[in-house]
């Protein structure tokens, strides 16, 4: 027979699976997610495994100042400084493709360009009788792409970077 406490039970317990099918339900579909937003990442991140991708005009801004940086099929680069102050410096000299990295022979990034843990690195340099980061020298960087643009990390942990803004006439 069916009386009120009984009744409650039963409806008790299909509710009770119901919410059960909707938390399975949910882990799926919260992974699924998950997985979808890693794919997305990865997909708009990579490494530059191709020599050919980098030849280009590239710029690294900070402040009121930006380096442009052209690195040439030929194997030359050419770097342009603009100073805040709005003095302008250039340089060149030949960079290299190798180990899936480019090697940029005395590539410089002033210490207006720099964040402060590379100059508190460089205050110390002399004693520690290492170069300075902000005076020219040899640079190796990894290319990557972000969402399809080229960068060259110069100091990746503060997000500083040439970011490519042309391909080169002979990538086309």
């Amino acid at each position: 027979m069916w009386d009120q406490k009984s009744a409650g039970r039963r409806t008790g317990r299909p509710a009770a699976r119901l919410n059960e099918r909707r938390t399975t339900q949910q882990l799926p579909r919260s992974a699924l997610l998950l997985i979808l937003a890693l794919l997305l990442f990865a997909a708009g991140c990579s490494l530059v495994k191709s020599e050919s991708d980098v030849p280009g005009d590239y710029e690294l801004k900070a402040g009121n100042g930006k380096i442009e940086l052209k690195l040439s099929p030929d194997k030359t680069f050419s770097e342009t400084i603009f100073w805040p102050n709005g003095k302008v410096e250039s340089r060149s000299g030949k960079w290299l493709w190798a180990e899936g990295g480019v090697g940029i022979d005395q590539l410089w990034i002033p210490p207006e360009f720099a964040p402060d843990y590379i100059l508190e690195a460089d205050a110390s340099a002399k004693e520690n009788h290492q170069p300075k980061y902000t005076e020219p020298l040899y640079t190796f960087m990894r290319p990557e792409k972000h969402w399809g643009t080229v960068i060259l990390p110069i100091f990746p942990d503060a997000d500083i970077n040439f970011k490519m803004v042309r391909r080169s006439a002979a990538n086309d």
